[in-house]
């Protein structure tokens, strides 16, 4: 029996993905969908504002295709955190060694790409490749990060301070958590709401250098304890995560809140210590706070994901 004119059927799969079945007559947004694409295609197809049973095309699809067909924006959001993590780890290593310099100046700077790996697109002809490209750059990324915790964590264990102990050993089972999650939901084909188009990573860039410009006094400063910060950074992401908020599920709009509160309350406690370097709970604050935005920031990427869409030949039975 053939389906109705403008309906799609739809089932999921043992592994969670969404099969959808085209009816005899598809409607105009339908028809976009596969420009450019196979039958067999992945897309994203979500229910109109309107409530009425026809579907449209977002328009990340076309940001997507835009990112896919920019090598040179590719190229970047791939290299980009891996600088990220490498500067971390020089930044500690630095900090262990040189106490009154830079340190932390460039990780501090760079830390915003490393939650961006989730935008980076590792394809090859071979699924087999695909794979094996996806997890040891998601291993390398892994490795560098731990490798810079442990570094700081054995910096604050030589100053024996006990709490900065406990939070890069807890950012340490985070960030594995979280890459864990990006490198399972990329072998699936998991595809991210938020999309990364050159003129956001641009303004990002731009909104960076302004910040590394107010940095540098700071850093400056002999009497200042160096170290990573990474609140200034998620400031930013935080801009760039809300233009999809009107996209967002009620969960990821919780996470996106809390991310706020927590962040602001980091940034305030962190330029009060900035002012008066004697008011050493303000750094913890800010500190604490600062996890605590790092892991609602994760549950923002992670949960953003959405299932892969397939659509199917038409049924001519």
């Amino acid at each position: 029996m053939k389906n109705a004119p403008g309906t799609i059927k739809y089932c999921h799969l043992t592994d969670g993905t969404l099969l959808m079945k085209k009816g005899d007559k598809v409607t105009k947004e339908q028809k976009v969908a596969q420009m450019g694409q196979s039958d067999n295609a992945t897309v994203s197809i979500l229910p109109s504002r309107s409530g009425s049973n026809s579907f449209f095309v977002h328009s990340d699809e076309v940001a997507s295709y835009e990112f896919k067909s920019d090598t040179f924006l590719r190229v970047a959001m791939s290299l980009l955190p891996i600088t990220a993590v490498v500067s971390y780890q020089i930044d500690a290593i630095w900090q262990l060694q040189f106490r009154n310099m830079y340190a932390g100046l460039c990780s501090t700077i760079l830390h915003i790409f490393y939650f961006l790996q989730f935008y980076t697109h590792l394809k090859y002809k071979s699924k087999t490749m695909t794979y094996i490209y996806t997890y040891l750059y998601h291993i390398l990324i892994w490795i560098f990060k731990t490798g810079g915790n442990i570094i700081y964590f054995l910096y604050h264990h030589h100053e024996k301070n006990i709490f900065h102990q406990c939070i890069f050993a807890l950012r340490t089972i985070q960030d594995t958590i979280f890459i864990s999650f990006i490198c399972i939901y990329k072998i699936r084909s998991y595809d991210p709401l938020i999309c990364v188009q050159h003129k956001a990573l641009f303004s990002v860039i731009s909104r960076l250098e302004i910040i590394l410009a107010i940095l540098v006094p700071i850093f400056a400063q002999e009497n200042l304890v160096k170290k990573t910060v990474a609140n200034i950074s998620l400031f930013i992401l935080y801009d760039f995560f809300s233009v999809y908020y009107h996209l967002f599920t009620l969960r990821l709009k919780w996470a996106l809140w809390l991310f706020v509160v927590f962040i602001t309350i980091s940034v305030v406690n962190e330029w009060l210590y900035f002012v008066n370097h004697q008011w050493y709970l303000c750094d913890q604050i800010s500190t604490g706070f600062e996890f605590l935005a790092e892991c609602a920031c994760c549950l923002v990427i992670i949960w953003q994901f959405k299932l892969p869409i397939i659509i199917l030949p038409s049924d001519q039975t």
